[in-house]
């Protein structure tokens, strides 16, 4: 028996279908053979306007764990099944985060104007009036405001994308701040301008950091509708009710009034289409999307997991 067909052996009785292995490579140092661990993992996606054509396509999944065997073919560690099935979920949650960022810099412009991003990102907008009207922010007016702490913390955020500088009393404007305004036609553009160019750069920071939470709402029903479409790279149309049934799947509980109000929102702005009761997507924010995913690297998992066996 060779080391293939030994390898492929333990895998069908160990791991099942779902994982597959790679080509077994042989350590002259160690004297062992090893196998990697991957998974061709299948994504059933559906085109509600033609559910009966239902699409398959794979994302693969490698380094999922590993097979090692002696010279004599006899397996000495392998990866359990239970950590290779972590470590596939563990990556499809990966996804999803890469799948969110990726929408995110492609339509923050849109998402800088629903409802509500103004006044969730206020003290934004309170740092960039001030400083329309005067060139600097002064420490003393930071510490009477309600929340000083807050305001400083968006103040460091503004200064690591060149918005703003730090003075010796105070802060004034960067670089950045005034190429937004000589781009913008007024101020209202131009503050919307700034909010969509801290989303695009910052906006993990915006949800781990300052707990945006009712924002991030918008941004994964978004998701819900072009995440799909990504994996089958081709914009689908996508009803309400499978958007809500993906929202509960991926995400958590929501009322089904939010979801249709959100979608409406997300239509106003640009981000989402509406083609008579489908959602359908903005053809050039995706295409900008699918570029994105073309240019990630491979997702890596957590370690393998290697066990001795017995």
């Amino acid at each position: 028996m060779n080391v293939l067909t030994e390898i492929r052996q333990y895998k069908r009785s160990h791991y099942g279908n779902l994982i597959s292995v790679e080509e077994p490579e042989f350590d002259k140092a160690e004297k062992i053979w090893k196998v990697k661990l991957k998974s061709d993992y299948p994504r059933i996606i559906q085109d509600d306007i033609s559910p009966e054509k239902r699409m398959i396509k794979f994302i693969t999944l490698k380094g999922l764990g590993e097979i090692r065997l002696s010279e004599k073919l006899e397996v000495i560690e392998a990866t359990p099944r239970k950590k290779c099935v972590e470590n596939l979920s563990s990556f499809l949650k990966i996804w999803l985060k890469r799948a969110e960022s990726i929408i995110v810099s492609a339509s923050a412009k849109q998402l800088a104007r629903v409802s509500g991003a103004d006044w969730l990102l206020n003290p934004i907008n309170m740092i960039v009036t001030n400083l329309l009207q005067k060139e600097v922010i002064q420490d003393w007016e930071i510490e009477k405001d309600w929340r000083p702490k807050k305001v400083r913390q968006y103040l460091m955020l503004l200064e690591e994308l060149g918005l703003v500088v730090k003075t010796e009393d105070g802060w004034t404007y960067g670089n950045l701040f005034t190429a937004l305004r000589e781009e913008s036609s007024n101020n209202v553009n131009f503050a919307t301008n700034i909010l969509s160019y801290v989303i695009k750069e910052r906006y993990s920071t915006l949800r781990e950091v300052f707990n945006i939470s009712r924002f991030e709402t918008f941004v994964h029903i978004d998701t819900c509708y072009y995440a799909p479409s990504i994996e089958a790279e081709k914009l689908l149309f996508r009803e309400e009710k499978t958007i809500y049934g993906d929202y509960l799947h991926l995400y958590s509980k929501i009322s089904p009034l939010r979801v249709r109000q959100i979608l409406g929102e997300l239509v106003s702005v640009g981000a989402l289409q509406q083609k008579d009761s489908y959602c359908y997507g903005n053809a050039e924010l995706f295409s900008e999307m699918v570029e994105k995913k073309s240019q990630l690297e491979v997702i890596a998992p957590p370690s393998a997991g290697l066990l001795p066996l017995a």
